[in-house]
């Protein structure tokens, strides 16, 4: 076994190599001090091991306070503390770069500059951290001592038997904004065209959109229509309800891919039907269909979404219905109400969860403030950085917004 007061003398050579060991030459000569001395005292017989790695192999955060900012009854500007479980967000050990970071960041409002964490290191290395006004002071690193992680952090680790340090940043990154907070903004004149706007061929009164086989029309005489040949040619498309059901004013479609199946779009279809035929009607026309494009599969046929015990959640009879496929769901916008449906206009945002099925009064997104109810129609789309845009007939106005954690970088 190695004599107590040689050890000491190998470690203190080995710190004294450089400027920045001597600097903790004396916390880690206590630390292998106490180590040496235990395993003295439990065995006389017994080799202490040294290693020469110095490697941080987890990182781990505790429970961490989170600040949220809100309104009382009153009207009142009001601080709610709770707290977030640190644990739940993962933390990347970059070896290369030396380099610790939390690719998903905490939520808004997290308080992340008093906050305990585990460290753990390869070969019980020793750890000290940089103090955050001066590389020159070093704090010996407790697990039951809260750190400053507001900013980044640079960590030492030494490896046991003294020869070998490393330095690692840690960034604990905390979120700006609500995740899931919608925000909308007025602009002027960057709108994105939509397709198919061109001139309408012959036959055919409004082209309704398509998805990645076919492509949706309503004909002079109110029948929907396909063409797969990209609108060189239309035929009737196939429905599996009545006809009569269809709509025929206030049409909007969307589609998008059906996640259970490959090479296969969901398609949905709202509008509302004629007025003069049906004035008492309150409630929207929703179909839907599926597509399958793979090969040799048969043509899908549009069904009706109707009304059950299952699915009592029905789509207003709105004005101008425009629809969009958004954050996994379906959100349509709507003027005033049509016939003996008493709806203001332009007030509320409905949203399906279910692929058109049932439609509620959307929590997470408002109508933008300062919007003009006075527009006749608008017109909806996304654009590629999951923004929403709205074009106003009859104001002029357009309107940009995104949920917030869809404009995050991954």
């Amino acid at each position: 076994m190695l004599k107590f007061r040689e050890l000491c003398v190998n470690l203190q050579q080995n710190f004294e190599k450089t400027s920045e060991m001597k600097r903790i030459k004396t916390i880690y000569l206590m630390l292998a001090a106490m180590v040496v001395c235990s395993s003295c005292l439990s065995s006389s017989d017994s080799d202490v091991t040294l290693y020469n790695d110095a490697a941080i192999t987890s990182f781990t955060l505790g429970t961490v306070k989170r600040h949220l900012h809100t309104t009382t009854s009153a009207g009142n500007d009001s601080v709610v503390t709770t707290t977030v479980a640190g644990s739940g967000y993962k933390f990347n050990i970059d070896q290369v770069n030396r380099r610790i970071y939390n690719s998903d960041s905490l939520p808004v409002g997290c308080d992340v500059s008093r906050v305990l964490c585990t460290i753990g290191t390869y070969n019980n290395g020793a750890v000290v951290i940089e103090g955050t006004d001066s590389a020159a002071t070093l704090t010996y690193y407790s697990s039951t001592d809260s750190i400053d992680f507001s900013q980044p952090r640079t960590l030492h680790v030494y490896a046991s038997d003294g020869s070998a340090m490393s330095k690692y940043t840690v960034e604990v990154n905390v979120h700006r904004e609500d995740g899931d907070q919608f925000v909308w903004q007025q602009t002027a004149d960057d709108w994105i065209p939509l397709p198919y706007a061109s001139q309408l061929p012959a036959g055919i009164k409004q082209l309704l959109g398509s998805c990645t086989s076919e492509m949706y029309a309503l004909s002079d005489d109110n029948r929907l229509i396909v063409s797969t040949d990209g609108g060189q040619h239309w035929q009737e498309d196939l429905l599996d309800d009545d006809a009569s059901l269809l709509p025929v004013r206030d049409l909007s479609l969307v589609s998008y891919p059906l996640f259970l199946s490959d090479s296969t779009d969901y398609v949905v279809l709202v509008g509302n039907r004629s007025t003069d035929d049906y004035p008492e009607e309150q409630t929207a026309m929703v179909w839907r269909k599926i597509v399958d494009y793979g090969s040799k599969a048969p043509q899908g046929r549009w069904a009706y979404v109707e009304r059950t015990d299952n699915n009592r959640l029905a789509l207003p009879r709105l004005q101008g219905l425009a629809i969009v496929r958004y954050d996994d769901s379906i959100l349509a916008f709507g003027g005033a109400g049509i016939g003996t449906l008493q709806h203001a206009p332009w007030t509320t945002i409905y949203q399906s969860r279910d692929n058109g099925i049932n439609w509620q009064a959307a929590s997470l997104y408002q109508m933008p403030a300062g919007f003009d109810t006075a527009a006749t129609k608008v017109d909806a789309t996304v654009d590629e950085q999951n923004n929403i845009w709205l074009r106003c007939t009859g104001t002029g106005q357009e309107w940009r917004g995104r949920l917030n954690r869809l404009g995050w970088t991954k």
